[in-house]
């Protein structure tokens, strides 16, 4: 005979396990038996979860399920539409169910906290949840505003905008909410999607990731391309008429003479109205899209497909009207708005952009490693990235005009001093005139920016003497190409700025970008732009990646430049670092009386190895050519033309050259 305690041994677990939730109870299954909108919430519609209240969040959910097949969700969606919503649901299911670490990632911090206060709220108001995850004033607990902990794992809630924040926690399940209104590249480590999945690394099984946003402009928005990489399925309307299953097209959408909105159905022609939504969205179609990458599911879906009571085509209507009238007017920030925001489509920019093709076709008989006939003065600039440093060589002469000597990719960390040596030994390269002598580099601009900032004054810091400066640049509506002076970085341990430390020099990068688009189109003479035969076509890709439109910011029309997010832009960024720098050089206001002065030095009639560099009429020194000639820059005929193209003189050193900004 069993007794009491051994009774309730045997029927309590079997109990337990029999009022546990299914695990392969999908997350829309879940939400309708267990999911609460807490009013707290701000929500729409407050109280019992359902899922017939706007039925194409559904298949979203499914596809977010631990049975189902695909990795990556993405859903590309009008504001207020299912997006976030899902999210919570997904979070509270996975908690309930299968609980793993899950990373919530927001484009900023407001959206951080205000994100946080509603995940509280709903713990709160779903006790199947509630209980699981610990209560947040308990003594022992860590729950704080952006770290919930749960029996099985915790939930992270980080912003977008540091590196670290997307590199540190471990996460089977990640959510990445309005994607689009992320940094592009996170402090110079890459791309924030990518670094969001690598957290999955060890849940290659059965990691999910979550990705919802409304799109921003063709070219620059991540969750379009996240679309195009899915099964690009989109929302579906059955008509009341005829049943015919449709996507719903805004231009379709009419006024009739009562004033209300009505959609004409494509097949039979019959008008619906806004009283028909319920059953229009009843069934949660979406089409059937295509294969994918293998791994995403991909969903569309604009705000007519809000449900009866939320926002009414009659209002999507007068928005559009009113924001065609200011588009008109030659503003197009509404229209962007609506198109994001209603249409869950990407706003396509007029665009100003000078043609890779156009440039390449300009090449020139010259080879990288040996400068022209006009140049005269040598700049090296040089971008920097977590993994290489990238360098080009620029050579100046009369009224601007320039040649591309060299470019230089340099493998390596910026940080390890070895890459270092090898970015001081292309400084300290000579590379042969069309005349014979061998010219010096005159001055050097480093970019700054991203995670080796220090680096680089470090680098800098000892080599000022040589012209060799750090920079960084300031996309600033009408700033000058260069600084009227650096800024001094360097802080002595009683707070006080060193003057003698690490300088840096801040460069308008997009007047620069203007003044380069204005002499592009230029083939010879003042600020022309000349290219050797052998570089690459990546490289004209690089240097034409960017974009000008016109936009406007507090009701004025200003020029800005952009690129789409997945184009590199490296060498248009050292061709702008190249002006800045002539323009330390003082280059653009040299006279021709000065200019032929130091065309006599560099390239004179009667070449003779012992001339001394020519001093100027103002007492301007003007070494522009080395006073030792050194073995000729060998240039690299392999396969790959972005591999150095000179070697550094074993014998001679660069020349100290004269203190200030003259050359």
């Amino acid at each position: 005979m069993i007794g009491f305690a051994s009774a309730a041994g045997v029927v309590q677990p079997a109990l337990a396990r029999g009022l546990a939730p299914d695990p392969n109870m999908t997350v829309d299954a879940w939400a309708d038996q267990y999911m609460i909108i807490p009013k707290e919430s701000g929500a729409n519609e407050s109280g019992k979860y359902r899922t017939s209240r706007t039925p194409h969040a559904r298949a979203v959910m499914e596809a977010l399920s631990d049975s189902h097949w695909c990795k990556t969700v993405a859903l590309m969606g009008a504001s207020q539409m299912l997006k976030t919503q899902v999210g919570l649901n997904w979070f509270c299911a996975s908690v309930h169910q299968s609980p793993a670490n899950f990373l919530w990632i927001l484009p900023t911090g407001k959206l951080a906290k205000r994100t946080s206060a509603r995940v509280s709220k709903t713990i709160a108001a779903v006790p199947e949840v509630r209980e699981r995850v610990a209560a947040p004033r308990s003594r022992d607990s860590v729950n704080t505003l952006d770290t919930k902990e749960y029996i099985g794992g915790s939930l992270h809630i980080v912003t977008a905008g540091a590196a670290a924040n997307l590199s540190e926690i471990p996460a089977r399940r990640v959510l990445f909410d309005e994607v689009d209104r992320a940094e592009n590249n996170v402090n110079g480590e890459g791309d924030p999607v990518a670094l969001a999945k690598a957290r999955q690394t060890t849940f290659e099984r059965n990691r999910k990731s979550y990705f919802p946003s409304s799109p921003t402009i063709t070219g620059q928005s991540i969750i379009e391309s996240l679309y195009q990489q899915g099964t690009q399925q989109e929302a579906l309307a059955e008509c009341v008429h005829c049943a015919h299953a449709q996507p719903l097209v805004f231009e379709r959408l009419q006024q009739d003479d009562e004033g209300r909105a009505i959609y004409p159905c494509v097949d039979c022609g019959a008008a619906m109205y806004e009283t028909d939504k319920n059953r229009m969205f009843a069934g949660g179609l979406w089409s059937h899209g295509v294969p994918g990458d293998g791994e995403t599911v991909s969903f569309t879906i604009n705000a007519m497909f809000a449900p009866y009571g939320w926002l009414p085509w009659i209002a999507m209507l007068r928005e559009y009207r009113a924001a065609r009238a200011k588009l008109d007017e030659g503003s197009e920030e509404l229209m962007i708005t609506f198109y994001n925001t209603r249409l869950a489509r990407c706003w396509e920019r007029k665009k100003e952009q000078t043609k890779a093709g156009e440039l390449q076709a300009r090449a020139e008989e010259y080879k990288c490693g040996t400068v022209p006939k006009g140049g005269l003065i040598l700049t090296a600039t040089v971008d920097t990235q977590p993994d290489r440093f990238e360098l080009k060589v620029v050579a100046w002469g009369e009224g601007m005009e320039a040649w591309i000597v060299d470019y230089q990719v340099i493998a390596g960390s910026p940080s390890d001093q070895a890459t270092q040596d090898k970015l001081e030994e292309a400084l300290q390269i000579r590379y042969r005139h069309h005349g014979g002598r061998m010219l010096a580099i005159a001055a050097a601009f480093i970019d700054s920016g991203g995670a080796n900032t220090h680096d680089v004054y470090n680098f800098t810091r000892t080599r000022q003497y040589r012209n060799v400066y750090a920079i960084k640049g300031a996309s600033t509506l009408n700033k000058p190409i260069l600084s009227a002076k650096p800024s001094l970085v360097d802080v002595s341990w009683q707070g006080k700025v060193m003057p003698h430390g690490a300088k840096l020099w801040l460069i308008g990068t997009d007047t620069a970008k203007d003044y380069l688009a204005a002499r592009y189109h230029l083939a010879s003479g003042p600020g022309a732009i000349h290219f050797p035969s052998d570089l690459p076509k990546e490289y004209y890709e690089q240097l034409t990646a960017e974009y000008c439109v016109n936009v406007y910011k507090r009701g004025r029309k200003v020029r800005i430049w952009e690129k789409k997010k997945s184009d590199r832009n490296e060498a248009g960024d050292l061709m702008v670092y190249a002006v800045a720098c002539a323009q330390y050089l003082g280059l653009h206001k040299k006279t021709a009386a000065q200019w032929k002065t130091v065309r006599a030095v560099v390239d004179p009639d009667t070449p003779d190895m012992f001339d001394q560099p020519a001093v100027a009429e103002d007492g301007e020194t003007v070494l522009a050519a080395a006073a030792v000639p050194s073995p000729t820059p060998q240039n690299n005929t392999g396969s790959d033309p972005w591999q150095p193209t000179a070697k550094p003189s074993p014998t001679s050193s660069v020349p100290r050259r004269p203190a200030g900004r003259q050359w």
